[in-house]
């Protein structure tokens, strides 16, 4: 059987834990190899800041009950304010 290729470009989910999850749904049914999912996770990961990474873990755990968007600002101003 000839193998066909399927090119669909669309946005990667925001997060990284959606973004995990896809890729093991493309792995569970044989779509994607290992190595390309890991690569494809690398590279999102490696584009965003550790302040988004974090902003984005305290969201997804939940551990801020609703007040995301107000951490989120904080660390914003954080971010930009701090000087060495």
């Amino acid at each position: 059987m000839a193998q066909r290729r399927l090119t669909i470009d669309l946005d990667l989910p925001g997060s990284a834990e959606a973004l995990h999850n896809v890729l093991q749904i493309l792995l569970q049914y044989g779509l994607i190899s290992e190595k390309k999912a890991q690569s494809i996770e690398q590279e999102e990961t490696a584009k965003k800041g550790r302040w988004a990474q974090a902003a984005e873990r305290l969201q997804a755990e939940n551990y801020l009950k609703g007040r995301s968007g107000e951490v989120k600002k904080l660390f914003t101003e954080f971010r930009e304010e701090f000087e060495l």
